[in-house]
């Protein structure tokens, strides 16, 4: 928890947008291509470990494993939730209903997604049959879909955990923005389109001829940790995983006394 209410004394889209931003980065669609040499796991952590994802687990802390028959094969899994509300919506809309004795039992525990990150890293090690699987928010994932069929390509529904990142269309960059003091600038992958659509908003009123050489772009969070472990460009260490405002809000909660500033943004 110390992390997140570090991080809740930062959040906020801070202003002082950065015209240019860093180039095309990591291995995903429209980000470039790089060579793959594997960077530290404790730089990939620290940006996992800002995010907040939330499990149901019983008094003892253990995960609730939920088990399904596909094909005469008994399949185990265990939900992460991007949205604290879906997890306890699971919980009372679901579980409550299928097995209310164990459900009163339960509760909706937050980790950060560095936690899933190394938990399904050891499951692999394991040969571990249960499947640990992060679950999007429907709305998000209903967004991402609609901007990849309006960019030409029919899909019936986003495969994967969408992420909004805010960029130029002409040389392939990405808006930066500052998190603390000091001159680093950092590009976000926001959790929710309209976090991405507020940014851009900002930045086309303080830089009204550039609006038109600007969009959004949806990425997979599974390609981003992929290009987390595998770039060796160092732009790849700008990318900020920025929460939703629920999860923002909740690791604010925290930390209750600690309110962010937002500087206005330059012209």
């Amino acid at each position: 928890m110390k992390s997140f209410v570090r991080w809740g004394a930062t959040l906020g889209i801070a202003g002082s947008i950065f015209l240019g931003g860093l180039s095309g980065i990591g291995n995903l669609p429209g980000l470039g291509n790089l060579e793959a040499v594997a960077l530290p796991q404790d730089q990939v952590v620290k940006k996992l470990q800002e995010v907040p994802v939330f499990t149901l687990t019983n008094p003892k802390g253990e995960f609730v494993v939920l088990s399904r028959n596909n094909q005469s094969k008994t399949v185990s899994q265990v939900g992460f939730f991007i949205s604290k509300q879906d997890a306890q919506k699971f919980l009372d809309n679901r579980l409550k209903k299928e097995n209310p004795q164990l459900a009163s039992t339960l509760q909706v525990r937050p980790l950060s997604l560095a936690d899933y990150y190394k938990i399904v890293l050891e499951s692999k090690k394991k040969s571990d049959s249960v499947i640990y699987t992060l679950v999007p928010t429907q709305q998000q994932v209903a967004s991402a879909t609609s901007m990849v069929n309006a960019n030409g390509k029919k899909v019936e529904q986003f495969n994967g955990i969408p992420l909004f990142v805010p960029k130029f269309k002409k040389d392939n960059s990405y808006l930066t923005i500052p998190l603390a003091k000091g001159n680093d600038r950092y590009i976000p992958f926001f959790f929710e389109k309209e976090q991405a659509v507020a940014l851009l908003d900002e930045f086309k009123k303080a830089v009204p001829k550039e609006a038109e050489n600007t969009e959004i772009q949806v990425v997979d969070l599974y390609g981003v940790m992929e290009a987390l472990n595998t770039s060796n460009d160092p732009s790849i260490n700008k990318i900020v995983l920025y929460p939703s405002r629920e999860s923002i809000n909740f690791i604010r909660s925290l930390a209750p006394n600690q309110s962010p500033a937002a500087p206005a943004p330059k012209k």
